[in-house]
C-alpha cells in the first residue's frame, strides 16, 4: 500500500486490470481524471434544443430511451418555438403499432413536402 501511492497512474491500472477486473470502471475514469482532465469523464445532461442544433433535414434526430421515459412533451415545446406545433397543422404525432405504418409514412411525407415535423414513437 505504501509503494501504492508511488506509482504512476498507468502501472496502477495495470495491476487493478490484473487483480481486480470488476475495479476497471472506476480505475479508468480516475486514470482519465488525473491525466486529462475532469472534462473527459464528466457527461452533460441532455439538452433537446442542443441536440437540435446538429439535426437538418438529411440528419433527424432519434430518440434511445429507457422504460419510462417520454420526450413528446420536451419535443412540442421545441416545436413551438420553430413554429412547428399540431396545432399548426405541421407536426404529426402517430405511437407505431399494428396499423399505423400508413398513417406515419403520410405524416412524413407531408412534413417533406410542405415542412414541419413527424414524431414517431415506439419505432421498434
Amino acid at each position: 500500500p505504501g509503494d501504492w501511492k508511488k506509482l504512476p497512474e498507468f502501472p496502477k491500472l495495470l495491476i487493478i486490470r490484473a487483480l481486480r477486473t470488476d475495479r476497471m470502471g472506476e480505475a479508468l475514469s480516475t486514470f482519465v481524471r488525473k491525466e486529462m482532465g475532469e472534462k473527459y469523464v464528466t457527461s452533460l445532461p441532455f439538452s433537446l434544443p442542443r441536440s437540435f442544433q446538429d439535426a437538418s433535414p438529411e440528419t433527424p434526430v432519434f430518440f434511445i430511451l429507457s422504460p419510462g421515459v417520454d420526450p413528446v412533451k420536451d419535443t412540442e415545446e421545441l416545436g413551438k418555438a420553430y413554429g412547428i406545433s399540431y396545432e399548426q397543422g405541421n407536426l404529426g404525432l402517430v405511437s407505431l403499432g399494428q396499423g399505423q405504418e400508413e398513417v406515419a409514412q403520410k405524416i412524413v411525407e407531408t412534413a417533406y413536402k410542405n415542412g414541419g415535423g413527424g414524431f414517431l414513437p415506439k419505432n421498434h
